[in-house]
C-alpha cells in the first residue's frame, strides 16, 4: 500500500479543492454579512451563522472525500496493518503488564507463599513488573521439598490460569496453615485399627500446636470476616478401588513445616502399625 504523499495528493484534486473551497468560503463570507445586516433578531442571526459555518465545514469534508476517498481508505488500512502489527509484536508486553496490575490489586499472593499455577508449583521468591520467580517445589504436590530449579513465569499466565495458593501471607514462622494428604490402606477388616493408629500419632505430634494455631485463625477470620475453621486433626475416608482406601488425613501446623510434620506423621504410623 502506498502512503506516499505525492500520489494521494495530485496536482489536478489539490487545484479542484482549492478552488471550491474559496468559492465555499466566499458564499459563507458573503451570506454571513447578508444574515448581519438582516432584521433578524440577534440570537437568531447568531444561531444562523453557527449552522452556516457548520454547513461550510460539513461541505469542505464532503469535497475531501469525494476527492480522496479511494486514497484515504488506502492510507487508513495501511495504518491500521501497522497498527496491528504493533499491536501483535507487543501483545505479550502489554498481557505481562495486565497481570502485573491484576496481581498488585487482587493480591493472590505475596513473596513467600506457596503457590501453584499452570501446573508450577514452588515459593515465590520475586514478583517483577514482566514475571515472578518461584523456587520449584515437587514433583507436583507428591512432596513439599525444593527441586533446585527456579522457575519464572510470566505475569501474563495470572490472567488466564487459576492460582492456588497454599499459604496465608506467610511472612514469619508463626503463621499457620491447613494441610491435607492421603495414606493408601488395604480394605480389609484392620482397617479401622490403621484409621485408630494414624489419628493417635497425628494427635500425638500436632498436638502442641493446637493453641497457637487456634490464636492464629482468630486473628485470621477476624480479619476477613470468614468462619473459624476446626483446628483439631481430621481423617476422613474414600474408595481408592475395592481393595484400597484412602485415609484423608486434615491437620493444622505452621505453613513452613507441613512437609516434614507430614513426614513425622507417616513415619510414627508406619513404626507403630508394623509393631502391632
Amino acid at each position: 500500500m502506498n502512503l506516499n504523499l505525492k500520489y494521494l495528493l495530485s496536482l489536478e484534486d489539490v487545484y479542484i479543492f482549492i478552488i471550491t473551497a474559496l468559492i465555499l468560503l466566499l458564499l459563507y463570507v458573503l451570506s454571513g454579512k447578508s444574515i448581519k445586516k438582516s432584521r433578524m433578531h440577534n440570537d437568531q442571526k447568531r444561531r444562523t451563522i453557527a449552522k452556516l459555518k457548520y454547513l461550510f465545514l460539513f461541505t469542505l469534508f464532503i469535497l475531501i472525500f469525494i476527492l480522496w476517498a479511494t486514497e484515504l481508505y488506502q492510507f487508513i488500512i495501511s495504518i491500521a496493518a501497522i497498527a496491528a502489527g504493533f499491536a501483535i509484536a507487543t501483545k505479550e508486553v502489554f498481557l505481562c503488564l495486565g497481570g502485573s496490575f491484576y496481581r498488585g490489586f487482587a493480591s493472590p499472593f505475596v513473596v513467600g507463599d506457596r503457590i501453584e499455577i499452570n501446573g508450577t508449583r514452588g515459593d515465590v521468591v520475586d514478583i517483577g513488573l514482566f514475571g515472578t520467580q518461584l523456587l520449584e517445589v515437587g514433583p507436583k504436590d507428591l512432596t513439599h521439598q525444593f527441586t533446585g530449579r527456579t522457575v519464572t513465569i510470566p505475569n501474563s499466565t495470572f490472567l488466564t490460569k487459576q492460582i492456588l495458593n497454599e499459604t496465608d501471607s506467610v511472612n514469619h514462622e508463626t503463621d499457620f496453615t491447613l494441610h491435607v494428604f492421603m495414606v493408601p490402606i488395604k480394605n480389609d477388616t484392620h482397617w479401622n485399627d490403621h484409621k485408630d493408629t494414624l489419628y493417635e500419632s497425628t494427635n500425638l505430634i500436632c498436638d502442641k500446636y493446637t493453641d497457637p494455631a487456634t490464636k492464629f485463625f482468630k486473628e485470621l477470620t477476624n480479619k476477613r470476616q470468614v468462619d473459624m475453621p476446626a483446628i483439631a486433626p481430621k481423617i476422613t475416608i474414600k474408595f481408592l478401588s475395592p481393595e484400597t482406601l484412602n485415609l484423608i488425613v486434615r491437620i493444622t501446623v505452621p505453613a513452613k513445616m507441613k512437609g516434614l510434620i507430614e513426614q513425622e506423621i507417616v513415619k510414627d504410623y508406619l513404626e507403630k502399625s508394623h509393631h502391632e
